[in-house]
């Protein structure tokens, strides 16, 4: 699948995802939000890498101070700024944006979230550098994945699931998951496995070098 089919698939799920993970999702969903809610105060200035129609970032907004969320699908990015118009937030703003080349300054947010996206990036190490230009020192970075590499069921599950049009970049265990994210000089000071079809990694992570 290439780019522009990547683009049009999500662009056509657009306004039919909140059913989807309301049907399909919505417990893992439910348990990964109030682990979030943990994460945050009302001074955070947060991003959200990969936020679809904006379900986290309305479940989160009125917890921090600002929420920006970035998404590459047109569709996706017009549905959400439709259900912000019929809300009494301002401290939303949802824009078109690529993962790898996101455009806010050096250290301009408190919080990144990444919620259920790392495993359909295809270059999610890049995303990562992006993240880390991003935070703050001391700043977190949450990202609840799933990972369909955990074992033989899920890996073909996985697969089976790839040829409705779902591509799936990485499919990480839970170890391979966090490996990987320490690989890109983050350290990990949260992890919890949220049990699903596909087990979801539940991973706080902060720059190595922030001590603060």
């Amino acid at each position: 699948m290439g780019k522009n089919s990547t683009y049009k698939f999500w662009d056509s799920l657009a306004g039919r995802y909140d059913g989807f993970i309301s049907k399909y999702a919505q417990k893992t969903y439910d348990q990964s939000l109030e682990l979030m809610g943990q994460e945050l105060t009302a001074s955070s200035k947060v991003l959200e890498i990969g936020t679809g129609t904006g379900l986290v970032a309305f479940a989160l907004a009125d917890k921090v101070h600002e929420l920006k969320g970035i998404d590459y699908s047109p569709k996706m990015i017009e549905v959400a700024n439709n259900k912000l118009a019929k809300t009494a937030f301002n401290n939303i703003e949802f824009k078109v944006n690529c993962a790898t080349e996101i455009e806010y300054d050096n250290e301009s947010f408190d919080i990144i979230i990444a919620s259920n996206v790392f495993h359909l990036f295809p270059y999610p190490a890049d995303v990562l550098t992006e993240a880390e230009r991003l935070l703050v020192h001391g700043g977190k970075l949450i990202l609840p994945t799933y990972c369909h590499g955990e074992n033989f069921k899920t890996l073909m599950l996985s697969y089976l699931t790839s040829l409705s049009g779902f591509k799936v970049e990485s499919r990480w265990s839970v170890l391979q998951f966090s490996t990987f994210v320490e690989e890109q000089d983050f350290e990990i000071i949260k992890q919890e496995v949220i049990k699903d079809k596909f087990p979801m990694s539940f991973l706080v992570a902060k720059k190595k070098n922030n001590h603060g």
